[in-house]
């Protein structure tokens, strides 16, 4: 039995495609409507998600031989992916093992830190004594920053300097001032540092829901109409049916170049070919916790390595760890450049994005505030960052 899901805006085109695809004899196994997510803020309709299968006749099993071709073609890609998968076989073996024991050491040793603090707290707590900067620490809680960052910023800041003339409040002042340097150091450098043949190539990553498609809209529009650039805009959404639906109506309305990419090949022959100024890559979702699915997406982006600007899209609300866990992963897979902090108008503060800020080699370059296209994006600098990580509405 061959087995098939649509998802399509109503049943009439649903049951088009399963003639087309399945023929006659093919049944419909069930249906269900589901909201559309609201990717650029004016498609967002409810669609139609449609199950049908049909049975494989004493035909189907031996393909005739004037269709051997056909079948040779489509299963090309196939092909493809089973001789990269040999080829790498023991390499993919070697990094998931690794990575697997890397994950689960970190885990262990995450909890021994904790483990470690808390204990720590109760002697406290027993002895009746207070750390002279247990002020700043509980600032820091209310501004959702975890205590383990908490203490390593304390440690950094505090070490070769004496405040003991100052108040409390002066030296939570001299601390958030600390931080701001912090801040400027990953936020003003240059950005988009990566261009291939004088053109500036984006690719947008990340896990799934987090808003690739409308922060490539937003990036789009950005560099249209506030950077006067000529864009083309393809996607590699391969994963889902329809997924570049959306950005190709996105692209037609505002008449640039639009191409859905299946393979490295395709992707390679578009930068090549196109005359435009900046190139803006839309991508599958892609869970950061699997090697598989990051292999496939390293597969699109290693020959341009180096050269292409791959951004990873990080919401403001992820817990720290995650965070951090999902950067080193898209980093060492996928050839990660920057970083672009969404949703913050969900989020009260980022203080929770805060280890990522202490990581050697990462650099933010945008932030977005929002589902609207084009205004809910700006780059990031030290001031809108600084501003997101002490909120005015929050006082010490």
């Amino acid at each position: 039995m061959q087995i098939k899901r649509y998802e399509v805006l109503d049943i009439h085109d649903a049951i088009e495609l399963i003639k087309k695809d399945l023929g006659e004899d093919a049944v419909i196994i069930s249906t269900r409507q589901v909201s559309g997510p609201n990717d650029l803020g004016f498609f967002g309709k409810p669609f139609v998600e449609v199950v049908a299968a049909v049975d494989y006749g004493d035909n189907d099993m031996v393909p005739p031989k004037e269709n051997l071709r056909v079948n040779q073609d489509l299963l090309t890609p196939l092909y493809d992916d089973i001789k990269f998968l040999k080829d790498n076989f023991d390499s993919i073996v070697e990094e998931k093992v690794i990575y697997t024991v890397d994950s689960k050491f970190k885990d262990i040793k995450a909890l021994m830190n904790e483990i470690k603090f808390d204990l720590n707290v109760l002697m406290d707590e027993k002895t009746k004594t207070v750390t002279k900067d247990n002020k700043l620490l509980i600032y820091l809680d209310n501004l959702s920053f975890e205590r383990k960052i908490s203490v390593k910023l304390i440690e950094i800041f505090f070490k070769n300097i004496k405040l003991t003339n100052f108040k409390q409040e002066e030296k939570i002042g001299y601390f958030k001032k600390f931080l701001k340097k912090i801040i400027e150091k990953k936020v003003e450098g240059k950005k988009l540092r990566n261009t291939f043949n004088d053109k500036i190539i984006i690719a947008v990553v990340g896990n799934g829901g987090t808003g690739k498609t409308t922060t490539v809209a937003k990036l789009i529009n950005k560099f249209i109409f506030e950077k006067n650039m000529h864009v083309s805009v393809c996607s590699i959404d391969v994963s889902r049916i329809g997924g570049c639906e959306t950005l190709k109506k996105y692209a037609g309305r505002l008449k640039i170049d639009f191409a859905s990419i299946k393979d490295e090949a395709g992707l390679n022959a578009f930068i090549s070919n196109s005359r435009s100024d900046v190139i803006i890559i839309d991508t599958f979702a892609v869970n950061h916790n699997n090697l598989f699915q990051l292999n496939n997406l390293a597969k699109f982006f290693y020959k341009f390595k180096g050269k292409i600007n791959v951004e990873l899209l990080l919401p403001a609300n992820l817990k720290q760890q995650e965070a951090v866990r999902a950067y080193e992963s898209f980093r060492n897979k996928a050839f990660v450049t920057g970083i672009i902090i969404a949703k913050t108008d969900e989020s009260k503060n980022i203080g929770n994005l805060a280890g990522l800020f202490l990581l050697p080699d990462s650099v933010v370059d945008f932030i977005t505030t929002g589902e609207n296209v084009p205004e809910d994006i700006e780059e990031a600098n030290s001031e809108n960052i600084y501003n997101l990580f002490f909120p005015k509405s929050v006082q010490f």
